[in-house]
């Protein structure tokens, strides 16, 4: 009967070290895909208060980079770019950190916590990311750019092919940028549409 017991103990010991260890394949699997470059609607707007009255501006759409913090990481951060075809602002940025655990992608953005997300319920190929935010009905949709895993042992790590991140550099973060007029309005919230 001991023996027995000691062998259940141990079967179930195996399982759940092989349930831990696919989780992390998994992680790092979607990690992998996840670094590069995407473009697309990623849910971002911003209000501007002018005139004792608000104005709400949807974005165009969105340029966001995931670098991982080393080789096959499933965490690192990232740089995003919302552009804007109305209103003062042509586009707003940010910096973030980012970590998939469990299958989970957290972002966290460095300078505005109302920006932060937890993104659970999406789908991922080489070159398409979509799903929704948090449990919400708000939709994302990107297309892959550049993918930092398609390296070779001759090239610097973070190289691909003609295409560069360097010209978004020089872009401001939201509280850099300035309005038309600065004394006319200001921009009193920006936000993902899940986070409102």
């Amino acid at each position: 009967m001991k023996t027995l017991k000691k062998t259940a103990v141990a079967f179930f010991a195996a399982i759940i070290s092989l349930i831990s260890i696919s989780s992390c394949s998994d992680d790092l699997s979607k990690s992998m895909v996840l670094s590069g470059q995407w473009t697309g609607d990623f849910g971002m707007s911003y209000v501007y208060s002018y005139s004792g009255r608000s104005y709400t501006f949807d974005s165009r759409y969105t340029d966001i980079v995931f670098y991982p913090d080393y080789d096959y990481a499933t965490e690192g951060y990232g740089y995003q770019v919302d552009f804007y075809d109305e209103g003062p602002y042509v586009y707003q940025s940010y910096k973030f950190d980012w970590e998939i655990e469990d299958g989970v992608l957290y972002m966290d953005y460095r300078y505005s916590s109302m920006l932060d997300c937890t993104i659970h319920d999406y789908h991922m190929t080489n070159d398409r990311f979509y799903g929704y935010f948090g449990n919400s009905d708000v939709r994302f949709s990107l297309a892959k750019l550049a993918d930092y895993y398609d390296w070779t042992p001759y090239e610097n790590t973070y190289s691909y092919g003609g295409r560069t991140w360097y010209r978004y550099d020089s872009v401001k973060s939201a509280g850099d940028a300035l309005p038309v007029n600065p004394e006319d309005g200001q921009i009193v919230k920006v936000f993902n549409r899940y986070n409102k």
